[in-house]
């Protein structure tokens, strides 16, 4: 999204990509998520593993790292972009958006850092948005009800 590029799920074996998903397991159960919270992480990382030049990573901000050279906020974030089509549409983008603010807070990476990324995605977002919409169209029924039972797994810990 937006010029960033890291070809992470690219240049690892598939072996180094099934101790990545464990760690980020392991660092997820550290800070107190639940199964059902880390299976939507792990749905975000399955896809990448099935469709590795997908992921392009966090644009601009490559300082928060998670689990070796993976940030897991960004990762499931671009999951949701690509997979649910939330950048189409003003209420889904800002609640993926508000997602991965609140990610990266749970994750101890400082409230500051993860709400000026907000403050920024919503600000994009007057542009994005309508491009988006013209370039993938709108978020399907379908793609939308997917996100929001996420959002809702996520979002009420």
């Amino acid at each position: 999204m937006l010029g960033s590029h890291t070809k992470i799920f690219n240049e690892l074996t598939d072996l180094q990509l099934d101790n990545l998903r464990s760690r980020m397991d392991m660092l997820l159960i550290a800070k107190g998520y639940n199964e059902c919270e880390i299976d939507v992480y792990k749905k975000a990382f399955d896809y990448f593993t099935a469709f590795k030049q997908n992921f392009d990573g966090a644009t601009i901000v490559k300082d928060l790292k998670d689990v070796g050279p993976l940030d897991i906020d960004a990762m499931l974030h671009d999951y949701q972009y690509l997979v649910y089509n939330v950048s189409s549409n003003f209420y889904t983008k800002w609640k993926a958006d508000w997602l991965y603010a609140k990610g990266q807070e749970r994750k101890g990476k400082g409230q500051y850092s993860a709400f000026s990324r907000f403050i920024g995605l919503t600000i994009i977002g007057i542009g994005f948005v309508p491009y988006s919409n013209l370039k993938h169209g709108n978020v399907q029924s379908i793609q939308e009800n997917e996100f929001l039972k996420d959002y809702r797994t996520l979002i009420n810990n």
